[in-house]
């Protein structure tokens, strides 16, 4: 019978605290006594760890309940682990030499050990339960001591033998490559696999992005059917389909997107009705209308779930001839389009609703900057005609009003501004700053979302389940910490018995609105309330304060926007229950974890960017603010480019440090110095650790080698005075 470090326990709960030999254990466990040596290290070992107790004679004692827990493991730049999803729902710290060959997303049995006073619960993983994945990826390198090539996984620092007959793997060293596990590592010994993709040089930017989702899964390559049946589409809308739609051509579209955009899901023309209102059309992409449901491209588009923008790059969720061609409005093209045309009078009150399949010709492709332009009176340097420039005043005063009603009614704008990755001619990045809101931005914006409003108000005034974007209401847990970390800024705001209101929390970011608190205070709200998300039931939505909200308005590049397209046009089709083969709580869910895959992976590549644009930087100094304070640390935000980093506790050497938790700041202990979110400092650039995506900083006037030794002589001060 093998060796198993599980099954020794098991028997050793058996024992409780009634003594014991090494040989009644192999005994009871049926081992052989060549593993009697490898029994005796494992029960040294848990002799060292305070679990059982080593005797006369050679016999032990178990002298504390043995607790095996089983959780999924989740690996840590550093190299340990965390155990979550514990059968009572605590966390558990697991030391790098206690991992036990697990990796990360592992669901494993772990020995839970004594806690010691000042650290936090450890554990020991015994067992892997189930694996995660089959393949890895990592880099091969050269094996110093045996020679040839071993395998080190991105995460985790596991090392594999590469038994691969069918290429020199020489050749490898360097490369980052995707490796398929054949023997999963054990203890003190390697693992053993075969390399399936060679994603290319570690370093190069497309390898970045490349190792990014396939850490994550996100498809980045569509198959030959998929290919096959995107391209076997009709370049051209065909005439017979142009003729049973409502003809809008002769109505001036524009589409108004970033310059880098290629996908265009919408475009909007405003108008005067013959009543006086104004009469708004949103024409959307009908995508539908060439993903028919359960297709390949369907359910390729249904397993991506969105599209994903990373800095000069997109995986779109459909095939380029779709994606960027026929479904995509371009200019004078006639494209297939389903379209919200909604009725307002001057104060911005919705009056009318309807929805229908047309046909459209935009008129012109406009940038947010361009709009910007003529929205500010100025002349643009790609002209736009009069009648549209026209349009547009119009459509900014629309827009305005729908914006004050929107925030009169207690809707929460969060301004937090977004990285924008600058690169030259040859791919290298000159800067990292952040991306302006325009007020070409917030036109567009506003007649988005109230177009999203008007058709989820429409779906749920047809059926009782739709797919829904919901966000629920802030605990009032996290609401009271919020509440606790305003009290440091002289902020406040009124919480009660129900929780908080949204128009409270628009109250308060209007408050900090202009000032240096603007971007914490926002930041830190984000985190404390809840993820909006999909779901078949609607239940509002929190931060909109909307009684309904979907997502339509982006079928090109959102599954999501698809089904609603599909479920609106059911309905108007006289066809009000849902026809497809998978429920839509099940889409929904499926949803929700695509997109937060892909916000991952946006956010990691940022991260790896902003490491990369400052590892030239170290020793540079720069001013900044302190964005966030914790325990281990402070976070400060530059103010020259939109990077934040680490200022860590331990390099605070001029004073012992303590973190306050009731007013969330550091505390010096002998000159009573504090560092709180909002104080402007002066930082150094140290270090930069891009495969953790982490950057630190230091005060310039600390010395922070010296840091370690004074902070040990500073605590051993403050026991000797206890």
């Amino acid at each position: 019978m093998p060796f198993s470090i599980a099954e020794v326990i098991r028997q050793l709960q058996r024992f409780e605290r009634q003594p014991f030999s090494i040989n009644e254990l192999l005994g009871e466990l049926n081992l052989s006594r060549s593993l009697r040596r490898k029994l005796v290290q494992f029960l040294d070992s848990l002799v060292v760890a305070g679990l059982i107790k080593h005797m006369r004679r050679g016999r032990y004692r178990v002298n504390r309940p043995l607790k095996l827990v089983c959780a999924r493991l989740k690996h840590q730049s550093s190299g340990h682990g965390v155990l979550t999803d514990c059968d009572d729902g605590h966390e558990l710290y697991v030391a790098t030499f206690r991992l036990g060959g697990a990796m990360d997303g592992d669901e494993v049995m772990a020995l839970e050990l004594p806690e010691s006073r000042g650290r936090r619960p450890e554990g020991w993983i015994v067992e892997v339960v189930k694996r995660s994945r089959e393949t890895l990826l990592g880099v091969c390198e050269k094996n110093s001591r045996q020679g040839g090539v071993v395998f080190r996984s991105e995460q985790g620092g596991l090392t594999f033998d590469v038994d691969d007959r069918s290429r020199d793997v020489s050749l490898l060293v360097g490369q980052v490559v995707v490796l398929r596990i054949d023997r999963y590592p054990a203890m003190h010994e390697n693992g053993l696999g075969h390399i399936v993709d060679v994603l290319g040089h570690a370093g190069s930017p497309e390898v970045d992005i490349l190792s990014t989702v396939h850490r994550l899964g996100i498809p980045n390559r569509f198959s030959a059917a998929v290919e096959q049946a995107a391209s076997a589409i009709a370049a051209e809308v065909p005439p017979e389909v142009v003729a049973a739609r409502a003809d809008l051509c002769s109505l001036p579209f524009v589409t108004i997107d970033g310059a880098d955009a290629r996908d265009f899901d919408d475009a909007v023309c405003l108008a005067r009705s013959e009543d006086g209102h104004w009469r708004l059309h949103v024409a959307i992409a009908d995508v539908g209308y060439y993903v028919e449901e359960g297709s390949a491209l369907d359910l390729e588009a249904r397993e991506r779930g969105t599209s994903v923008y990373f800095p000069s790059r997109c995986l779109p969720m459909l095939p380029q001839a779709l994606s960027n061609g026929i479904c995509s409005l371009q200019p004078e093209k006639e494209r297939l389009v389903v379209v919200a045309e909604i009725t307002f009078d001057d104060l911005g009150r919705r009056l009318n609703f309807e929805a229908y399949r047309a046909t459209i010709r935009s008129r012109q492709r406009l940038i947010y900057e361009q709009v910007q332009q003529v929205l500010d009176g100025q002349v643009p340097e790609i002209p736009v005609s009069e009648p549209l420039t026209e349009m547009l005043h119009q459509m900014q005063h629309l827009a305005q009003s729908l914006r004050h009603r929107r925030l009169h009614r207690g809707a929460i704008d969060f301004d937090l501004p977004e990285a924008n990755v600058i690169f030259d001619d040859e791919g290298r990045i000159v800067r990292i700053g952040r991306r302006s809101r325009l007020d070409s931005h917030r036109l567009i914006e506003e007649f988005m979302l109230c177009a999203n409003e008007a058709v989820a108000e429409f779906i749920l005034s047809r059926r009782e389940t739709g797919m829904f974007r919901i966000h629920e209401s802030p605990d009032i847990r996290s609401m009271q910490s919020f509440q606790q970390f305003l009290a440091t800024l002289n902020l406040g705001i009124t919480l009660d018995e129900d929780g908080i209101s949204a128009r409270e929390l628009r109250r308060l970011l209007h408050e900090v609105e202009g000032t240096s608190l603007e971007f914490s205070v926002n930041r830190i709200l984000l985190r404390s309330m809840k993820q909006a998300r999909y779901d078949a039931e609607n239940s509002g939505h929190f931060g909109l304060a909307s009684d309904a909200y979907c997502h339509f308005t982006s079928p090109i590049r959102r599954y999501p926007d698809l089904l609603v397209h599909r479920l609106l046009l059911q309905i108007l089709d006289g066809r009000a229950d849902w026809e497809a083969d998978e429920p839509l709580p099940r889409l929904a869910d499926a949803a929700t974890a695509a997109e937060r895959r892909a916000m991952e992976a946006e956010r990691d590549i940022v991260d790896l960017r902003k490491c990369q644009f400052m590892e030239d930087k170290i020793g540079t100094r720069y001013s900044g603010y302190i964005t966030s304070v914790n325990a281990f640390g402070f976070f400060v935000e530059l103010d020259e480019f939109f990077v934040e980093g680490l200022v860590h506790i331990r390099t605070l050497s001029d004073d012992y440090y303590v973190f306050d938790e009731e007013r969330l700041i550091l505390v010096g202990q002998a000159r009573r110095k504090t560092f709180q979110v909002g104080d402007t400092v002066e930082v150094e650039v140290w270090q930069i650790k891009s495969a953790a995506r982490e950057i630190d900083f230091v005060l310039p006037d600390l010395e922070v080698s010296l840091h370690v030794s004074r902070r040990r002589r500073l605590g051993e001060r403050r026991k000797r005075r206890r």
